[in-house]
């Protein structure tokens, strides 16, 4: 018996082995077309639709051989904006495992590899016209015509975003049952897994992350909300496949993921946004929660504090806010011998005492998670409220 079947997609992720070689790594794109028009040749299949996995940021190999995963990552991004019919698909938002010792890993793990399977299908499902994300339109405007708004910035990577913090947790949380629920009254916008998933202008403050995270920003706003006098907004950028120097006005030579020039401009849109409907707008400040990695891998661990100085002067200027204050938090570093003569939480000291619009907050006393690094559930609700209450101390 004949079963009519028609080849719907071809899914293809790379293996990072291709950086290493001297001559795969210039040729990657050229070999990737030819690699996609042999499929289609051989299957009679002109029309085959590819869909290329990107090679994820998040892992050790994304910090110390970032260029040459850059020059995959080149290769894969000249086919996709070549070809109509192959597209490049995001990963670097996934969860990665995380390995012993200083806690850096290689690969996806589990959880990662269900995530990039749903990445994958949303993309098919989008090309036959089944949008999957959630509509969560802000029915009605929240604030008074002409009233003043504070406006408050959340940034960062893994944790802020919310990698291992999962709705279905909070039902476990006491008290924390309706962080599930949308506040309509908290105007809320976003840009998360560098730009992966952006939010439809404002929306009401609740669960947006994707596969059903969420970060501190729940936490943050149910603590602010009715402590603060006036109104209040929020809103989040994020890359939880970046690194710290992925934050600086100078950049790295891996170029993508310069996020400096697009997280100022996030901010920006937002505070026009506001403005545009008629509200006077204060920069709250910026609340940072500071790299993982950083927080693990020696040389990254050694310069991050300088990373980050260079990223808030240049903010400052660029937003014409010379005394606009950064609240910054850090968890735990790795305990290990060897990293542990370098000592960032006192080079992040050393910054407050020197600048008083910098508060450094020590996460330090957060629910134990499994994995390393890795904020879980409970972690993030309590990094939320102990962001929210740093700001209301300093009022």
């Amino acid at each position: 018996m004949k079963v009519p079947y028609r080849i719907e997609g071809f899914m293809w992720h790379q293996g990072e082995n291709d950086m290493f070689s001297k001559e795969f790594k210039p040729n990657y794109g050229k070999n990737l077309q030819n690699f996609l028009a042999k499929w289609r040749s051989d299957l009679k299949t002109p029309k085959l639709k590819f869909y290329i996995g990107e090679l994820c940021t998040k892992t050790v190999w994304g910090m110390d051989n970032r260029f040459n995963m850059y020059a995959i990552r080149a290769g894969q991004k000249f086919v996709t904006e070549m070809d109509p019919l192959a597209q490049y698909i995001p990963t670097s938002h996934d969860a990665v495992e995380i390995g012993g010792g200083t806690g850096l890993h290689y690969h996806y793990g589990t959880l990662g590899q269900l995530e990039h399977g749903v990445n994958y299908a949303d993309a098919y499902l989008k090309t036959i016209g089944k949008n999957t994300n959630i509509v969560r339109p802000l029915k009605v405007w929240p604030y008074e015509k002409a009233s003043a708004v504070k406006l408050f910035i959340l940034a960062g990577h893994r944790n802020m975003e919310g990698e291992r913090a999962f709705t279905q947790e909070l039902q476990a949380l006491g008290g924390q049952e309706s962080l599930a629920n949308d506040n309509a009254k908290i105007a809320y916008k976003y840009s998360i897994g560098g730009g992966y998933k952006i939010s439809d202008g404002w929306e009401p403050l609740g669960p947006a992350g994707f596969y059903g995270t969420f970060g501190p920003e729940l936490s943050f706003g149910k603590t602010l909300h009715g402590k603060v006098s006036g109104n209040i907004a929020i809103a989040k950028f994020t890359h939880s496949g970046s690194q710290m120097n992925d934050w600086t006005p100078q950049g790295t030579e891996a170029k993508e993921l310069n996020l400096y020039p697009k997280f100022i401009a996030f901010i920006q849109d937002s505070i026009k946004e506001l403005q545009a409907k008629g509200h006077k707008v204060e920069l709250a400040g910026i609340f940072y929660h500071v790299g993982e990695n950083e927080m693990s891998m020696g040389q990254y661990r050694r310069d991050a504090a300088k990373w980050l100085q260079s990223t808030i002067v240049k903010s400052r200027q660029d937003l014409g806010l010379p005394s606009l204050k950064w609240y910054v938090s850090q968890q735990q570093p790795i305990d290990e011998k060897g990293l542990n003569a370098i000592d960032v939480t006192a080079n992040l000291a050393a910054i407050a005492a020197a600048d008083s619009a910098f508060i450094h907050i020590k996460a330090f006393d957060l629910p134990k998670q499994e994995e390393k690094l890795v904020i879980t559930t409970a972690g993030i609700v309590q990094l939320g409220e102990l962001l929210a209450q740093s700001y209301l101390k300093q009022k």
